[in-house]
């Protein structure tokens, strides 16, 4: 793996909050969560600790730092991530502060999200790695699945599922919905 020394203008967005993100060396101003995203976010990563070998690593809210060829950093908060052991740096330094993407990084939309910076992240986290970004609506109940080979598909986050191409992972959408009522119109 590459060690590319972090600024340190961007390792100290760590130290206290709020936790910013950078997109493209901005710093975007943090999204605030609802509790049926903080809800959604810890059941998928329930699901994805419970499938994980015990190398691997599922986290929420863990950074992750890249630096694009034009030297312009972006530093991203994923709600949840999977790395495989595979793709898991050894050196201490880059393990808690990780320059590869995940695996799989999930988004949860929050109702002020704007799409445009959703895009940017999703581009991002395939640009440095990642097989799946899951970005999941808990209003709608629609997950949108954007694939390193440039596919994308749109789920109904309902029963349950196999996440490809993650060997033996189905994510259980009435588990994690539960006493979740729908939004009212």
């Amino acid at each position: 793996m590459v060690s590319t020394p972090i600024p340190r203008w961007l390792a100290a967005l760590d130290e206290e909050g709020p936790y910013l993100e950078v997109l493209d060396g901005e710093i975007q101003p943090d999204v605030s969560p609802y509790d049926i995203h903080g809800e959604v976010a810890v059941r998928i990563g329930a699901q994805l600790d419970a499938w994980a070998n015990d190398d691997d690593t599922v986290g929420a809210e863990v950074r992750f730092y890249f630096l694009r060829a034009d030297g312009k950093w972006s530093s991203l908060l994923p709600d949840v991530k999977y790395t495989s052991r595979a793709r898991t740096p050894d050196d201490w330094d880059e393990r808690q502060r990780p320059r590869v993407a995940p695996d799989l990084a999930v988004e949860v939309i929050s109702p002020n999200d704007r799409p445009g910076r959703m895009k940017r992240k999703v581009e991002i986290y395939l640009e440095f790695g990642a097989s799946v970004v899951m970005v999941v609506h808990p209003k709608t109940r629609r997950v949108v699945l954007h694939r390193a080979d440039g596919t994308v598909e749109e789920r109904e986050a309902r029963g349950s599922w196999a996440l490809e191409p993650f060997d033996g992972l189905v994510l259980d959408w009435e588990r994690i919905y539960r006493g979740i009522p729908p939004p009212k119109d």
